[in-house]
């Protein structure tokens, strides 16, 4: 009988202590949560990208080392004392999913519309031809003197003869961990 009493007594102690635990770690979860900082997506120039009109991108060696913000090899991202007018090769921008900067190549990336030869597109756009691919319509155009890229890449769009134009990122698709 003693031992009857002995293990109720001692099964009841083990129950309200593991409740008063689980109690405290439910408190413990429960605690309020630090705010968190919504991600406000900055608005895109063109695709996904936001061009960066107070950066630019020149060679490590002649940047100052109080002016650089990052480096990516040689070069070094520095802040400009006068934001940038013209967009053009070299110039940054900023992935607004990623928000990785990086530099463009000059040139655009288009698909023609059947019929519509690159060399039709040059002489009605200004462009430069840099490569067509031979039995495609893909082909590579650049601009050319003071052409502003983001206004060449609209200018060919609504020219009507291409299906579709994209301005050329030189970004990093993938890295290693």
């Amino acid at each position: 009988m003693k031992f009857n009493k002995i293990a109720v007594l001692t099964a009841s102690v083990l129950l309200s202590t593991s409740a008063m635990a689980q109690a405290n770690a439910d408190r413990e979860l429960l605690k309020p949560v630090k705010k968190v900082v919504k991600h406000v997506v900055k608005k895109a120039d063109f695709g996904s990208y936001s061009v960066e009109r107070n950066l630019v991108y020149i060679p490590k060696s002649v940047a100052s080392v109080d002016n650089i913000i990052s480096t990516k090899g040689n070069m070094a991202i520095v802040k400009s004392d006068t934001p940038i007018k013209r967009v053009a090769k070299g110039t940054l921008v900023r992935n607004t999913l990623t928000n990785e900067v990086s530099a463009l190549s000059g040139n655009i990336s288009v698909l023609l519309k059947k019929g519509v030869s690159a060399h039709q597109v040059t002489e009605e756009t200004g462009l430069a031809l840099v490569s067509a691919f031979a039995g495609t319509q893909i082909a590579v155009l650049k601009v050319t003197g003071n052409q502003d890229l983001i206004e060449a890449s609209q200018t060919l769009k609504a020219s009507g003869l291409v299906k579709v134009a994209r301005i050329e990122v030189l970004e990093v698709r993938h890295k290693a961990h």
